[in-house]
């Protein structure tokens, strides 16, 4: 089904784009149309990473991936971590 939309879409896309070039308003319809598809693109991108959420806000990191990360952990340590984790997840 969103196949046939999209193919449908486009045809009436590709169809409005004729009917404009056959009546001679195809440049002044792209004129228009791509400075204000950009801003609006601009505007929206903008406006996405102003609402991502802060790099500096994530929550902290569960103890195992935290032991895992520091190389100079010994191995016992990091999987003594990751069972606890594991255990405390089971309950």
């Amino acid at each position: 089904m969103r196949i046939a939309g999209r193919l449908l879409v486009a045809g009436w896309l590709a169809a409005a784009l004729v009917v404009l070039g056959l009546d001679g308003r195809l440049a002044a319809f792209l004129a228009w149309a791509a400075p204000g598809s950009l801003l609006a693109l601009g505007l929206a991108a903008v406006v996405r990473q102003q609402l991502a959420p802060s790099r500096y806000c994530r929550p902290m990191l569960p103890d195992r991936y935290r032991v895992a990360d520091d190389l100079r952990r010994p191995l016992a340590e990091v999987v003594a971590a990751a069972e606890r984790d594991a255990a405390a997840g089971r309950r």
